[in-house]
Parts: structure tokens; sequence; C-alpha cells
């Protein structure tokens, strides 16, 4: 009987650190990108590549591409990157050494990149682009409330995933990630990693199409309404004052019954005694 069970202790293991993944469009592009990764240290036996094929057709998209490449990846970090990086500048010991101070900071954190902003609107960006070389912006690292795609790195010890059945396209899923990590009570932060991205960035009208869908779905999941569960009942909005309003009576009658039980409590003593 024995035989047929397993006791589960300790942290996950991985028989990989990193594994790249990347939706690929043109071949030769790809592969540049990760000769560019191995010359810069990425080239041991814990690293593995892979990609998927999007040159015909999007058989992913950024949302399903990340959720299936987190089943597939055997490394503790998965780095979902785009294929128009290459690693000019840090190696590979400048990121273990950035993660090594991250994870001292926050054991605990769930995306990591290289650009980013907070809640206040600030940016926070560590790259070289054709409009700026060696931009560095903040220090780091920096918590923030989303990422920039072309470079994201998953901790894969999390239970982390995207949207992705509401939720298509290649705009925004970096937002989507790190909300959901944040859901999680998890933090996502810029770090210091230093590479080249051939483009910009590109905002066109599948960008503000991609926004609108998010935005539909956030007001889909903070709607008001009410919870049923099976010991109780409450109201949750995204107004204080509302949650306050609605939720009063019912922890008025809560505490009316836990006094209730207490007395009874005490006048079944006093009657022992």
């Amino acid at each position: 009987m024995s035989d047929f069970i397993r006791k589960i202790e300790g942290d996950l293991i991985f028989s990989k650190k990193y594994t790249f993944c990347t939706l690929m469009t043109r071949y030769d592009e790809y592969l540049e990108m990760v000769e560019s990764a191995k010359l810069a240290g990425f080239d041991s036996e814990d690293i593995e590549f892979f990609f998927f094929d999007n040159k015909k057709s999007n058989q992913f998209d950024g949302y399903s591409g990340i959720n299936r490449a987190l089943r597939e990846a055997e490394g503790r970090y998965l780095i979902f990157c785009h294929q128009d990086i290459l690693f000019k500048y840090d190696c590979r010991e400048v990121l273990d050494q950035r993660l090594q101070e991250l994870e001292c900071i926050d054991h605990n954190w769930g995306v990591a990149g290289n650009a980013g902003k907070n809640e206040n609107g600030n940016t926070y960006i560590r790259i070289s682009d054709p409009h700026f070389l060696d931009l560095k912006h903040g220090e780091f690292p920096e918590s923030v409330m989303s990422l920039d795609e072309n470079f994201l790195i998953i901790n894969r010890k999390h239970n982390l995933s995207t949207t992705e059945f509401l939720l298509r396209g290649f705009h925004l899923y970096a937002i989507d990630l790190c909300q959901n990590a944040r859901n999680l009570g998890l933090k996502n932060y810029v770090i210091d990693f230093h590479l080249y991205h051939k483009s910009p960035g590109k905002v066109d009208q599948s960008y503000f199409e991609a926004q609108q869908d998010y935005m539909d779905m956030q007001y889909f999941r903070k709607k008001s309404q009410f919870f049923w569960a099976m010991c109780s009942q409450f109201y949750v909005s995204n107004s204080r004052l509302k949650n306050i309003f609605f939720n009063l009576r019912r922890i008025l009658r809560l505490a009316r019954t836990i006094l209730k039980k207490k007395d009874k409590n005490i006048k079944q003593k006093c009657e022992k005694i």
C-alpha cells in the first residue's frame, strides 16, 4: 500500500534554471536572439529554448502562449521574450545576481522585467532600443503594477497564468499576468538587466481593441455583487461606503449571534457551579 503513497515536502525542484520561450514569426531573427543569449552565458545544461511557430498563422498569442509555456517549461524561471531582443550588454551572471537580490528582498515575487510602471504612473526602465541607448530610469529592483512584454521573467514556483479564456492577442498580456499575480498577493518588479530591443514598441488599432477588452474584463471582475458562502453571505464592490452599508446589518447580526452563544455558555457554566 505504501508504494502508492507519496509525501510532499520542501521546495519545488526544477530540472533547469531558465526556460526561454518566444512567439516566433521570423526564424532567422529568432535564431539571432538565441545565439546572442548563448554568447551571453545562457548555454549550459540548465537552460532550454523553445518557440511557438507563428510564421504562417498565429497558433498562439501572448495569453495562450504564456499559459502553454508554463505547462511545458522545465526551468525555475520562465523567460517569455520577443524574438527581436539581443543580449548585447548584460550576461547570465548579471541576471543570476539580480534575481538573487530580488529573492533576498521579496522571496515571493511574481513577475520581473526590464520596464514597467507603478500605480502612480511612474516609469522604471533599463533597456536600449533604436530611440534610446543605455536608457536607465529608476532605482532597482522597483515594485510595479505593469511590465513591458519584450522580456518577462515568471517565477514558476507560483501558480501564475494569464486570463486566456477572456482575452486574446499580442498586447497587454503582461499587465494581465502582473495583476493576476497581485491578486495572489505577489509583487512584480523591474530589475536592472540591460539588453537591446530592436523595436521601441507599437501602438495601433489592435492595441486599443485589446485595451477595451481588458477594461471590459476588469469591469466584470469588479462589479458589485452579493456572495453566498456556506456559512455566511456578504456584499463586495469597489466602493468602501457601499461595502460598509450593505454588510453592516449582517455584521451586527453575526455579532448578536456570537454574544447570545457566549451568554448561553456562561449561563450553563454558572448552573453547574
